[in-house]
Formats: C-alpha cells, sequence, structure tokens
C-alpha cells in the first residue's frame, strides 16, 4: 500500500438516508493523491521549472455505501509509470467492506511552451525503487518458513 488515510465520514457527507453521497469518495481521493504528491515531491506537486501535474481522467466504481460514524479507509493500492502518464489505484473501504474504487490517472504538462512531458525522471526512479523494495520484501517473506514446518 502506497497510501492510506483514516477518514471519520461528516454530518455534512451524508444525506437524508444516513447515506454518503457518491461526490465525496472523490474528495477522499483528492485527500489520498495530496499525500502521494507531498511523499514523491518536494514541494508536494513540484516536479521542476515550469512542469505541473494534471488529473487527466478518473473511473469510479461503487459497491456499497458509507453511513454516518463510519471511518472510511482510503488508499492508494498501486501505481503504474505509463511513460507519459501515472495510473493509480484507490480504494475505499469500511468495516471491512468495498466502498469504492477508483483509476486515476495523472500528467505532467509543461507550462512554457505548453505541451504533455514524460513522467519526469526523479519520480519514475522513486516509485521503480520503492517497487523494487516492496518486492523484495514480498519475497523475502514468501521464504520465511512458516511455525510447524521443517526448515
Amino acid at each position: 500500500m502506497i497510501v492510506n488515510l483514516e477518514h471519520s465520514v461528516l454530518d455534512a457527507e451524508v444525506d437524508e438516508f444516513d447515506v454518503v453521497h457518491f461526490s465525496n469518495y472523490v474528495r477522499w481521493y483528492g485527500a489520498a493523491l495530496k499525500e502521494f504528491l507531498a511523499r514523491y515531491s518536494e514541494p508536494a506537486g513540484f516536479f521542476g521549472d515550469g512542469v505541473e501535474v494534471r488529473v487527466a481522467r478518473v473511473r469510479a466504481s461503487y459497491s456499497n455505501s458509507a453511513r454516518r460514524d463510519d471511518v472510511v479507509s482510503v488508499s492508494i493500492r498501486r501505481v503504474e509509470n505509463l511513460g507519459r502518464s501515472l495510473r493509480l489505484y484507490f480504494r475505499a473501504e469500511a468495516n471491512g467492506e468495498l466502498l469504492a474504487r477508483a483509476e486515476l490517472n495523472l500528467v505532467f504538462v509543461r507550462t512554457e511552451p505548453y505541451g504533455l512531458v514524460r513522467v519526469p525522471a526523479a519520480l519514475a526512479a522513486r516509485l521503480a525503487a520503492d517497487q523494487a523494495e516492496k518486492t523484495a520484501a514480498e519475497h523475502e517473506l514468501a521464504e520465511q518458513p512458516t511455525v510447524g514446518s521443517a526448515a
């Protein structure tokens, strides 16, 4: 998991049936994106002079409803570097149930002259290093003998 945020549902986020309005999930994904940008750029969202990040597409699907007083866990589970964009995979869960999933595509643009650019090299390298570290840790965990097994 790359980012995980906990959010207590607010009164203003629910309708008269105590169900969270779907638009709030997008706001929660935005908070997780902000945390991601803070982790992978310095200052947050800065990728070099004249390079800015933009959300190019969001696709979301909803499975269950969060309700008043729920604590929702919003996470970015995976990031794919597509060369000219990043695809981030989000999940929202509460009470052990999947509420919603989303894919969000980020692109990077040069402001003068305006145009799309590749994913910044420093960001791509950091994402690749984190993925390699995660894969190594998973591999190491998989190789550990289980309790009661012969070594």
